[in-house]
């Protein structure tokens, strides 16, 4: 990416995004009621897939390379299949926006990605930045709403953020040769495929779910999955990857406040006190990793919505 490339900040779609991923939490919310986790990811990435499927029909979405199969697979089932099902089963205990500042730690575990495989340092300044971060993500599982059943579900919902971390560094180097809408259509192909078998279980719970609760499940794949992938990969395309990790910041954001205004859901004040150390710690460990080496940072994930080095969901 040039400079000249850099210089406009693309913060429509980086807006958009922040609002379509926030969104997603409480629509999980809202569909629980009626709706099985599986079912919610089955009926969520299907939804994605037809609405994708004119897109190939008219030569927008070119064939997938045999040699970036294993990949787009992994892609799938790490971020379509895993991370959503994981996501929903947490908020069965775990409500929008706890869970929304649960994810926002998923920059620990880029960090760890990099720590892994490129031999990243987070330095002084790093490691404090992330245990501030996970020291806020434990106040926020424990003042969650108390009890074993809030503790699982906020553990379900870190091991959410853990797939999701994954999930985008395996995209980032498939959006040299794919577009947005290419990454979303063949990863959800391959995470449909581990949810089929949940298809007559949710064609039931379809038959006999509230109206409003089905519209939530729409909302999922229509706006949450398919359109805000479509926002994330424009923003990663115009801007560098630490610029577009500002999105993490807004996500929670989002998320508390549909969550407030739409279910009347208001986390406690510790816990909303954990959220912020969470996205403090993000700041001050990504601060002083994006000064060390921003572009190798990159390279672990990109494409993180939420993360400590250079990416901003999703949701």
């Amino acid at each position: 990416m040039t400079a000249a490339q850099r210089t406009a900040t693309p913060w429509l779609p980086m807006a958009a995004t922040a609002v379509l991923w926030g969104s997603a939490f409480t629509a999980i919310q809202v569909a629980l009621p009626d709706y099985s986790p599986a079912a919610i990811a089955l009926l969520r990435i299907a939804i994605t897939v037809l609405l994708l499927l004119p897109c190939l029909a008219l030569g927008r979405i070119g064939r997938l390379r045999r040699g970036d199969a294993l990949r787009m697979a992994a892609f799938g089932l790490t971020g379509m299949t895993a991370y959503q099902v994981l996501l929903c089963t947490g908020e069965r205990s775990v409500d929008a926006g706890t869970a929304a500042m649960l994810i926002a730690a998923s920059p620990v575990f880029t960090t760890v990605l990099g720590m892994a495989f490129l031999g990243d340092r987070p330095g002084g300044r790093g490691l404090t930045g992330l245990g501030l971060a996970l020291g806020g993500a434990l106040l926020v599982a424990v003042t969650s709403g108390g009890g074993s059943g809030s503790a699982a579900g906020a553990l379900t919902v870190l091991a959410a953020a853990a797939t999701q971390a994954i999930s985008f560094a395996l995209q980032k180097p498939l959006l040299k040769r794919y577009s947005g809408a290419e990454c979303v259509f063949y990863g959800s192909l391959f995470g449909l495929v581990p949810l089929l078998a949940a298809a007559p279980g949710a064609v039931g719970q379809v038959a006999a779910a509230d109206g409003h609760r089905t519209a939530a499940v729409l909302w999922l794949g229509l706006g949450c999955t398919a359109t805000a992938f479509w926002t994330w990969s424009r923003t990663l395309r115009a801007t560098t990857a630490s610029t577009a990790s500002l999105v993490l910041y807004a996500v929670p954001v989002a998320a508390l406040v549909l969550d407030a205004v739409l279910l009347g859901n208001v986390p406690a004040p510790t816990a909303v006190l954990g959220g912020l150390l969470v996205l403090g710690g993000v700041g001050v460990a990504s601060v002083r990793r994006r000064a060390a080496a921003p572009e190798r940072v990159a390279a672990v994930s990109a494409v993180s919505a939420g993360r400590v080095p250079a990416g901003a969901g999703s949701r």
